[in-house]
Parts: structure tokens; C-alpha cells; sequence
């Protein structure tokens, strides 16, 4: 067991943090995710284990975090709120606290629509920011959902995402929600995962104009494409836009070449970023985490601080 929080203690103490981010599989055998995790773990300081994943039914996040964190590895474990009403989630909640695992990411995620089972019907009972508002009064002050107190209170160091949108008609309602996240209960902040450096850039600037960067930490995060089969997929997720330039850049060169210096483009220009404070990478098919993170320099830093 992992006694102290690692992604908190990292974030708070001004350091660079990586992250990775891992699948369950589509079946109960979890050796391969297991070996998976142990390859990366020189690598990143914690590991993000999704929540059925694109709505993809898969092995329960929370019995992979557990196995992955009975190997000396922490993990975050994503709670995505389209499958699961509040009961549910608190009884993920209360099981994560009887494991010791502390870092929890509360998520809408992608409609069922688009997964295993298109015809499965979405519960949605309760929004993002109501989740996050009532975990952080679960770990504050012990109360259940309901009003119900518990003692002692679990201790989650509680995240969400963020999608950067700077289009003028949108721009407004995204700080709004990300204001509305922060003040019930977030801590930090995991921006989507993107191909638009500008589009990150200046909706980082409304953050740091408004000293939010400053109350809780922000992490950018990437898709690393390692082929062009990986390209391909990213395309098919909803509302994830590739710039034309890119995908013309990576079809009409050395695909894998191409795909990695585009990757680690992105990671430098994420770095550069004045608010960010580390950066996840989202994992897909055999993106080669330890040679992402080896050739963008990311193992310095991590061992740096940022003033």
C-alpha cells in the first residue's frame, strides 16, 4: 500500500508531473495491464486508469487501480458519471477508500452511442460539478451524499477535466464552468487532450489572467500517435479535431517518425505553457511511453521545480 499521496505532495511542491494513462481490458485478464503499468513506472509519477474507456464495457477501474497499486504504483482512478447514479459512485468511492486510494478524476465521459453497447441507456443523474461538490463534502466534512456522516472521512484529492474553447461564443461559458469546478472542489485540473497548441495557449492566458493557476494545478495532456492507424482512431473519437496540417504533415512523411516528432512538439509547446504543471500522456496502441518521455526530456522535468 501507498501510505502517502504522491500526486498531491508532487503538485503542491511546485514539480513537474507526468502521467500515463492505461485501459482495463475487455476481459478478466489483467497480466497484460499489470506488465503494462510496471513498464512505465520509471517513467511517470502516477497512472490514470479509465473508466470504461469510450464506453466500452471493460474490467472494473477500481480492481485494476488496486492490483496496479499492490505493485508500489499510484494510481488516479477516472469516475465517469455517464453509468453510474449516485449510489453508485459513492459505493466507488467508499470501496476506493477501503483500498487507500486517494486520487479520483470525476469525468462525464463519451455517450453510449458510441461504445460496446450503443443501446445502452445513459444515467447522467448527476452533473460533474454536483459530483465533485458532494466528494469534496464526503472528504471534508464526512457526509454522505445525502447528509449521512461518516467517520473519519475518506481523504480523495479530488480532479476533473477541462475542455479548452477560446471561440468567442464559448469562451465565457467555459471559464464559467471551470470556475463553477474549482470553487466546489477540485484541485486539479486536467485539460483535454489536444493538437491545437494556439487554442491551449490562450485559454491558459484567461486561467493565469484570473489567477486560478494559483488555487489549484493544471495539467495538459496529449495523445501520443505512434502510426498512422493511431491517427486514424483519434479521428473516430467525438468533438477531437486534428488539424488538417497535421494529418497532411504525418500522411505525406515517414509515418511513425513524423508521429513522434509531432507528439513531442506538442509536449515541449504544453511545457512552455505558463500555468501548466505537468502533463499526461493518453496512451493508444503501442505508443512507446518510456521513449515519448525519454526524448522530450520530461524525466528533468520531473526532478525540476517550478517557481
Amino acid at each position: 500500500m501507498i501510505a502517502a499521496n504522491r500526486l498531491q505532495t508532487l503538485l503542491n511542491a511546485g514539480h513537474f508531473v507526468v502521467s500515463a494513462e492505461l485501459t482495463p481490458p475487455r476481459h478478466y485478464k489483467i497480466k497484460p495491464l499489470i506488465s503494462k503499468a510496471e513498464k512505465i513506472a520509471a517513467y511517470v509519477d502516477v497512472v490514470h486508469i479509465n473508466d470504461n474507456a469510450l464506453s466500452q464495457a471493460r474490467l472494473s477501474n477500481v480492481v485494476a487501480a488496486h492490483l496496479i497499486q499492490q505493485i508500489g504504483i499510484e494510481p488516479v482512478v477516472q469516475l465517469t458519471l455517464r453509468h453510474k447514479n449516485r449510489i453508485a459512485l459513492q459505493s466507488d468511492l467508499l470501496g476506493l477508500a477501503a483500498l487507500g486510494i486517494r486520487n479520483v478524476m470525476i469525468l462525464g465521459g463519451y455517450p453510449c452511442s458510441i461504445g460496446s453497447d450503443p443501446d445502452a441507456k445513459e444515467v447522467n443523474d448527476i452533473s460533474a460539478i454536483d459530483a465533485i461538490a458532494a466528494t469534496h463534502n464526503l472528504t471534508t466534512y464526512g457526509k454522505m451524499f445525502n447528509g449521512d456522516a461518516i467517520a473519519p472521512a475518506p481523504d480523495f484529492y479530488i480532479g476533473t477535466i477541462a475542455v479548452p474553447s477560446t471561440a468567442p461564443d464559448k469562451l465565457d461559458e467555459s471559464m464559467a464552468l471551470l470556475a463553477a469546478k474549482i470553487n466546489r472542489g477540485a484541485r486539479y485540473i486536467q485539460l483535454q487532450a489536444t493538437f491545437d497548441l494556439t487554442t491551449m495557449q490562450q485559454w491558459m492566458a484567461e486561467v493565469v489572467k484570473r489567477g486560478w493557476h494559483k488555487r489549484v494545478h493544471f495539467i495538459g495532456a496529449v495523445f501520443p500517435v505512434s502510426s498512422w492507424k493511431g491517427l486514424e482512431f483519434l479521428q473516430t473519437i467525438p468533438s477531437f479535431i486534428i488539424p488538417n496540417d497535421v494529418v497532411e504533415r504525418i500522411r505525406s512523411s515517414d509515418r511513425k517518425s513524423e508521429s513522434l516528432k509531432v507528439t513531442l512538439e506538442l509536449i515541449q509547446g504544453i511545457q512552455a505553457i505558463e500555468g501548466i504543471r505537468g502533463i499526461h500522456l493518453r496512451l493508444i496502441g503501442s505508443s512507446d511511453c518510456s521513449q515519448i518521455v525519454e526524448l522530450a526530456g520530461l524525466r528533468q522535468a520531473q526532478r525540476s521545480t517550478i517557481t
